[in-house]
């Protein structure tokens, strides 16, 4: 885990604490939360995000963006993304349409 990441690991376990459920690598990589990407590390959730969970973790950047007609999560600081089982693909940061 870099450290510039470590509040969206908190941010997953606090929604994972709240009954959230996240999609885990496939083996052999590993159960990180966290996929690297061409453009991010993004950990998809298998449940819709709780926002009212997520606004209430403490420690949080300011650069994170909460998008809740899109499911998503997004910290300007690190490039990393968590996205819920409503997010529609294509509308992530740096995506086509996005």
């Amino acid at each position: 885990m870099e450290h510039s990441q470590r509040h969206m690991y908190e941010m997953v376990d606090a929604l994972v604490r709240a009954g959230g459920r996240f999609r885990p690598r496939p083996t052999p990589l590993g159960d990180d939360a966290f996929w690297p990407t061409k453009t991010d590390q993004r950990c998809s959730m298998e449940t819709p995000i709780d926002f009212a969970v997520a606004r209430s973790v403490p420690g949080q950047p300011a650069d994170l963006g909460f998008d809740e007609d899109d499911d998503m999560i997004s910290c300007g600081l690190c490039w990393a993304t968590i996205t819920g089982a409503n997010h529609r693909p294509g509308t992530t940061w740096g995506a086509p349409g996005g």
